[in-house]
């Protein structure tokens, strides 16, 4: 069966946010991933006049706990700005911020990552603008994975 392509878009179309406190904190997506053109892509937005901080996590054999089927085993998460790179994860438990990565998926409610796998993280300020976080397996090999962009309080 040939690869299908769905796009799925959320907005705050609240254009009185004086008065509003509800927003959007959270969007994720599953789909079947792997290198080049088959990267599962999420596009964000960071609005307003300051940089926020954001989890973004880019899950493959987490999602095993589930009984999702055929998950990409290794993946490979890179944050763009634009056609420039930057910021990018393989193995979120080797990253120097994986205790601060746990605590802030616990904090926004995201299921925890099994210590060591082969799972990708990012926690970063993101200043106001248009960026993409893509999930990929630099092997080529696809599988379903899972991409999630979180605002954190």
């Amino acid at each position: 069966m040939a690869g299908r392509i769905a796009l799925v878009e959320a907005y705050d179309a609240d254009s009185n946010k004086a008065t509003s406190a509800e927003k959007l904190v959270n969007i994720a997506t599953r789909a079947r991933a792997g290198a080049g053109d088959a990267a599962l892509i999420a596009g964000f937005v960071v609005s307003g006049s300051v940089p926020k901080q954001l989890l973004i996590r880019g899950i493959g054999p987490g999602l095993v706990q589930f009984g999702v089927d055929e998950v990409l085993l290794t993946t490979e998460l890179s944050v763009y700005a634009g056609d420039r790179m930057i910021a990018r994860n393989v193995g979120w438990g080797s990253a120097s911020e994986s205790a601060a990565i746990a605590a802030a998926a616990s904090k926004v409610g995201a299921f925890g990552l099994t210590s060591g796998s082969a799972d990708s993280a990012l926690l970063a300020f993101f200043a106001p603008g248009a960026y993409t976080a893509q999930v990929t397996n630099a092997a080529g090999a696809t599988g379903v994975a899972l991409v999630e962009v979180y605002e954190l309080p």
